[in-house]
């Protein structure tokens, strides 16, 4: 079992920090790589969950409110609050995911992918974002005053390479699993 204090050591808190803010750094890269694609996969949203979400000034100020979210995560290190914008935005993304489910949409592409294959949203989505929420959120509360040892630096290494290869393999088995549901 994993002890509250464990959540809170600087180790766990400076490896949440670095994925999160490099997952919502490369999310605005992504975004303001192709702003036209992104406006379409907005647009595709405003069919099905209205047209608020084709607002132009939201393929504007998505990209820059996942950048403020990612340049707060790593300010939390020095002030836990600072993490606040990181869980609000991946509960937004939640909930706009979830309201796609709901509705039933048949939307090809849920725009949260990095150039891989196309993934519709699904509840998995909905849920790989709240569990990203809940690490932002641990974020929340002070790490525990320790200091970090060379071998803390290794184990960094190790994780964050870990990390992004389980959570890259994740996003490609939730693909996979539209894409066999859409054949016949």
């Amino acid at each position: 079992m994993v002890s509250v204090e464990l959540l809170h050591d600087p180790l766990v808190h400076v490896a949440s920090v670095g994925g999160l803010a490099l997952l919502l750094g490369a999310a605005a890269l992504h975004k303001l790589h192709d702003p036209r694609a992104f406006a379409e996969v907005l647009q595709r949203y405003a069919r099905v969950l209205g047209r608020w979400c084709a607002a132009p000034v939201w393929a504007h100020l998505l990209p820059v409110l996942d950048v403020l979210a990612a340049a707060g995560l790593l300010l939390s290190l020095w002030w836990p609050l600072a993490t606040l914008p990181a869980v609000v935005m991946l509960v937004l993304y939640a909930g706009v995911l979830a309201a796609a489910v709901g509705e039933g949409a048949s939307l090809e592409d849920c725009g949260c992918h990095f150039g891989g294959s196309r993934q519709p949203p699904s509840r998995a989505l909905v849920w790989r974002n709240l569990l990203l929420a809940l690490v932002a959120g641990n974020l929340l509360v002070p790490m525990n005053e320790r200091a970090l040892s060379w071998l803390d630096g290794c184990t960094l290494v190790f994780a964050f390479v870990c990390v992004a290869a389980l959570y890259l393999l994740a996003n490609q088995l939730i693909s996979n699993r539209a894409l066999a549901r859409q054949r016949p």
